[in-house]
């Protein structure tokens, strides 16, 4: 072989890794118009827990079959963007409600996809999860029932 075909080589594995590296994202989220519809149609969903169903009678939003494993590796910022800001925030050592737009780096934010009739009677519902593990972007999002 030449020494240019073998430069030549090793330049487009420079190249190819390096567009490779450049693509990737976190996880499955792409800022695309699928993705931006699965947003709004959470964030719709989202906005009609307090004003749909009875008001004698629990509500769960029927959004909670979406399956939003696309949004994996979407960064938190966006997604208080696109939802507003969480319900609860849980971590290992310390769990709370949000004191600002998006909650301490070392807790996760959740959103409430349901309404008691009755809060003070507890229980629980399904809750959106942002699992960020301190990181900047969800390295899941996912739905966990609350208790």
């Amino acid at each position: 072989m030449t020494s240019r075909y073998v430069q030549f080589l090793l330049a487009l594995a420079v190249v190819s890794v390096a567009s490779l590296t450049a693509c990737t994202t976190h996880g499955n989220y792409r800022k695309d118009a699928a993705h931006e519809e699965l947003l709004q149609k959470l964030r719709q969903c989202l906005a009609e827990v307090p004003i749909r169903g009875e008001k004698n009678a629990d509500f769960i939003s029927p959004c909670i079959h979406l399956d939003v494993s696309a949004l994996n590796g979407i960064s938190r910022g966006r997604l208080v963007d696109a939802l507003g800001r969480a319900s609860f925030c849980i971590g290992k050592d310390a769990s709370g409600f949000p004191k600002s737009e998006d909650c301490p780096t070392d807790q996760n934010p959740q959103w409430s996809f349901y309404r008691l009739a009755n809060p003070a009677v507890g229980g629980g519902g399904p809750e959106l999860v942002c699992e960020a593990n301190n990181k900047s972007h969800c390295e899941t999002v996912e739905w966990r029932r609350s208790n």
